[in-house]
């Protein structure tokens, strides 16, 4: 019997794209869904996703009932060996979630996050006959020169001051789709920062919490405890993308996946509740510390921090410290005018998030950010 799937998803084994799958599956819908999955093999390609998808708490029996028919072998740096494949022809909805998300400097950032993203954009519009395309960005790309509370769909142009190479690569590829392909029904959702699973804490994936865990590690940071920071958890990430998915008309073509002013945390509330979560008394002795004062504690960090690349520690530190001295935070109004409620705090799931943290070095967390 021929499959006709109506929904592509690309990361399918990446930490949004996994969660995306995970809540599909409480419904009918996974059904209809082509997988794409960076393998040699469907056999091989689906054993990668069995193996993401149960860290998302997925069971054996709905795992078992994935059909090597679903898994597209191939990634965005090989576009033209997939995209003609006959299963395409029928897809209707695109999430692009696929991405390399090193935060150093990844030599595929630009060839994939950009080119290859763009690649299959033309592709998908020759082949398929597409109605909503659903591009996953990060809110991180409206640059350091943003408003403190960003607006939905904010673009300060190509004179943007970037924070990374990937926040560079997610706005540029927007952009040229525009420019490219002026009638692509093209959604832009932009999470802001996404730590943990309401759930299942940092299980998924540890992806960005170990600044947290540096932070109160070191007892300084160039944020003040005051100072609140947006960020959701991959679940809240997942069921907007399955709301923004299966509406059938969306007042806007740009959304913020964010806790926004009502629902950042900060902290000093972080550290509250993980102190409760663990038992512990709330940190005392925290100094706001700028880059360079933290650099002078150098040979102290893997006598706080665990065995640790100094180097990319010191790194990190610069990164995440300017962006948390900026106190940015993202308005989500468009997104709950759509029916969407508002997401859990960080400081309500954090404990969990340090609890299944608990045994694993810093510097494992961190493979998930910056990757070789």
């Amino acid at each position: 019997m021929k499959f006709s799937p109506k929904l592509l998803i690309t990361g399918s084994t990446g930490f949004i794209g996994a969660a995306l799958i995970a809540k599909l599956f409480t419904t009918e819908d996974w059904r209809d869904v082509i997988f794409l999955v960076r393998s040699k093999s469907p056999e091989e390609g689906l054993v990668r996703l069995v193996q993401t998808l149960r860290k998302h708490g997925v069971s054996n029996k709905q795992l078992n009932a994935i059909r090597l028919g679903q898994i597209l072998c191939g990634d965005l740096n090989v576009v033209n060996r997939w995209v003609g494949d006959p299963r395409i022809e029928s897809i209707e909805t695109v999430v692009s979630s696929a991405a390399v998300t090193s935060f150093g400097n990844h030599p595929l950032i630009w060839p994939t996050n950009v080119n290859g993203v763009l690649d299959m954009a033309h592709g998908l519009n020759r082949v398929a006959k597409i109605k909503r395309f659903i591009q996953v960005g990060t809110a991180m790309a409206c640059g350091a020169a943003a408003p403190k509370l960003v607006p939905e769909g904010f673009d300060s142009g190509l004179n943007t001051k970037h924070f990374l190479e990937y926040t560079h690569s997610k706005y540029e590829v927007e952009r040229l789709i525009r420019e490219e392909l002026p009638e692509f029904p093209m959604v832009v959702v932009r999470p802001s920062i996404v730590v943990g699973h309401t759930q299942l804490g940092c299980e998924p994936s540890g992806s960005i919490y170990w600044v947290f865990r540096m932070a109160l590690a070191l007892k300084a940071f160039p944020c003040a405890l005051a100072q609140k920071i947006d960020v959701v958890p991959v679940d809240y990430v997942a069921n907007a993308l399955y709301l923004l998915l299966k509406k059938p008309t969306l007042k806007y073509s740009s959304y913020h996946i964010s806790a926004g002013k009502k629902s950042s945390s900060s902290f000093a509330q972080i550290d509250k509740a993980i102190a409760k979560a663990t038992g512990r008394k709330p940190m005392t002795g925290y100094k706001q510390k700028s880059y360079s004062e933290i650099l002078l504690m150098r040979e102290r960090f893997t006598e706080l921090l665990g065995p640790c690349n100094k180097r990319l520690v010191a790194k990190a530190i610069e990164t995440y410290g300017n962006f948390s001295q900026l106190e940015i935070l993202f308005d989500n109004a468009r997104l709950l005018s759509e029916g969407m409620n508002e997401p859990t705090p960080l400081e309500k799931y954090v404990g969990l998030c340090e609890k299944t943290s608990q045994g694993i070095l810093i510097s494992e967390q961190m493979k998930f950010d910056y990757k070789n």
